[in-house]
């Protein structure tokens, strides 16, 4: 079996290893299924794949900003479209993509865009990368990722705990820093669940997160693997609970089952 996963490649040094595709490629490798991958800032982005030559193509771009990527409307190969981001810009711009390209399934990360032709492909996490780590646990609390709409919520953890914000943290760093949490917390974005759910749990460091819907289906148990927070003063409660009272969760076991390999599996399965 032959795969092409399509993605421009990443912007920054220090993360492209970390970039949707490489993880996929890697993932995809641990199952013995041969995967290039192919896009705008790739070595080999000036040759256009044979397309005809793979039996899965998955589009995993959700940023084409020039048009680069091909419709693939004449392609026959299976194709999958995997919307990551259209709790932030919509559902409309997958479907006409998918439309276009005569896709033959939207994988959707965020479970409310579901219908008849796309099914759940949650986030997930890199577990070749990231990982616990034997440092320090040098802050009770600790955000790693971008600001958004969290500001005020970053302001009350800072005033009330031990705590590190790390906006823009990215690659290998991101992992240090998150395994120097004694607690990782987590604000997700309107009806997302982002990768940090899953970044968290794969270092290890007990999670403390928004409430999400869809959480149950995923694993993820407030109290047993996660602290799951509907409002400030519950925010601050469980934060508490996790620094003071010892609170094992066990979250590594859930975590496992949300890595690229697993979600590969799923593919290869289905």
């Amino acid at each position: 079996m032959n795969v092409l996963l399509i993605q421009e490649n990443g912007r920054h040094d220090d993360n492209r290893i970390y970039r949707e595709c490489f993880c996929l490629q890697r993932a995809f490798e641990f199952h013995n299924v041969k995967a290039d991958v192919w896009g705008l800032g790739h070595d080999n982005y000036d040759i256009e794949p044979d397309y005809s030559s793979y039996d899965l193509i998955i589009n995993l771009e959700n940023y084409d900003e020039t048009g680069w990527v091909p419709s693939l409307k004449k392609v026959q190969t299976t194709k999958f479209l995997w919307s990551i981001d259209a709790h932030v810009k919509g559902i409309n711009p997958y479907l006409h993509t998918a439309d276009d390209g005569n896709y033959s399934k939207i994988l959707q990360a965020t479970p409310e865009f579901v219908n008849a032709d796309s099914v759940w492909f949650p986030n997930c996490y890199d577990d070749t990368l990231i990982k616990p780590l034997n440092i320090k646990k040098e802050y009770d609390v600790g955000f790693c990722g971008n600001v958004n709409n969290r500001e005020s919520l970053l302001k009350i953890m800072e005033e009330r705990f031990n705590f590190k914000r790390d906006i823009f943290v990215i690659g290998d760093a991101m992992v240090r820093a998150i395994n120097s949490y004694r607690v990782g917390f987590n604000a997700n974005i309107s009806i997302d669940i982002n990768y940090r759910n899953f970044e968290i749990l794969g270092c290890n460091t007990p999670l403390l997160t928004s409430y999400n819907k869809h959480y149950s289906k995923l694993g993820l148990i407030d109290g047993v693997n996660c602290m799951i927070y509907s409002n400030i003063e519950e925010m601050m409660e469980k934060a508490n609970q996790l620094i003071n009272g010892n609170l094992y969760l066990g979250g590594e076991q859930i975590a496992q089952k949300h890595t690229y390999k697993e979600r590969v599996k799923t593919l290869l399965q289905k």
